[in-house]
């Protein structure tokens, strides 16, 4: 074998050891190290791979061509709505065609529509009830008007008619004061040559709705509430009224009657509900109806021609009832 040919056999048998050479890891270096190290290197490459993917969806899916370029012809229409408040303008991109803007806009003024009407209703309900204060207030104005234990009073007089209600448990009997005041007149009333007696006292609530219920069914109920009293309704309940003699219109013109109307102010009395005053008091002529104010209202009020609701300054309505029955 020739020298050039050994020579040969040796550097070939170099260069195979040095490839089946194995890495050595440094002294001191563990295989748990070298575990967390690739593990390391791995996240690494893993986080590079994603904002290199991330960036590549940016300019491919999101970006908007710059200035002077043309959108691709398949791109979806982008379309941009502008809405500006006092402080900021604010631009809201929908990849949607005109027409769903469209829709949209249409939605959206249908939205304010109803809460234009929504706000419309509020205040015409606000103004009603504003409205209805204000005709509360307008009740008694100048006057003292309290309620106690659902009974309304005004400068100090109890008030029951087609506004004002009583409870339906209220039922105190005749008042005495009213009764010793009557006795009296009656007494008076025979030395004069005139028979005066109470032919209806107090009346309870119950026994009210049954006499109403009646009229209604047997006259209509306009007709009822012209000549009588709906339960909680009526001066009857409150013991401070009385018919006197009795409940028929022919009543009217007789010696007794003219005598009563003439000389029970005297006494504490009125005619409750006097000729001329229908439209104010809700009810048609009672010459025979009297109702126990006190002497010194009663007096005022036969000397002034006027009826109980124009004294005290309030209405006798339904409409305006504060029925507190139901």
């Amino acid at each position: 074998m020739s020298l050039n040919s050994k020579s040969s056999n040796k550097n070939h048998h170099k260069s195979s050891n040095k490839k089946r050479k194995r890495y050595s890891a440094p002294p001191g270096y563990t295989r748990e190290q070298y575990r967390k190290d690739t593990m390391q290197a791995y996240g690494v490459l893993t986080g590079i791979g994603v904002f290199l993917v991330a960036i590549l969806v940016y300019f491919v899916f999101i970006r908007k061509p710059a200035s002077g370029e043309n959108p691709s012809a398949d791109a979806a229409q982008t379309v941009t709505v502008e809405r500006t408040t006092d402080t900021e303008t604010e631009s809201d991109s929908s990849a949607e065609p005109p027409a769903a803007v469209s829709s949209s806009s249409d939605s959206s003024l249908s939205t304010s529509s109803a809460a234009d009407s929504s706000s419309e209703a509020d205040s015409s309900v606000s103004s009603a009830a504003e409205s209805k204060s204000e005709n509360k207030t307008a009740e008694a104005a100048g006057h003292k008007l309290e309620v106690k234990d659902g009974i309304t009073y005004v400068d100090g007089i109890m008030i029951v008619n087609k506004t004002y209600s009583l409870p339906a448990d209220y039922a105190p009997g005749l008042d005495p004061q009213a009764e010793e005041a009557f006795n009296k007149m009656a007494s008076d009333a025979w030395a004069d040559g005139v028979s005066l007696f109470i032919c209806s006292g107090f009346r309870s609530y119950r026994e009210q709705e049954m006499l109403y219920n009646n009229y209604a069914a047997q006259r209509g109920a306009d007709e009822a509430d012209r000549v009588s009293s709906r339960a909680g309704h009526s001066e009857h309940q409150s013991g401070l009224c009385m018919d006197v003699n009795t409940t028929e219109f022919d009543f009217a013109g007789t010696h007794e009657a003219i005598w009563l109307a003439n000389n029970c102010a005297d006494y504490g009395f009125i005619i409750r509900f006097p000729l001329g005053k229908e439209k104010i008091t809700g009810y048609a002529y009672e010459p025979w109806h009297i109702r126990y104010v006190g002497v010194k209202a009663a007096k005022e009020i036969f000397d002034q021609d006027i009826c109980l609701e124009e004294y005290l300054g309030v209405t006798s309505d339904y409409k305006n009832s504060t029925d507190q029955n139901g």
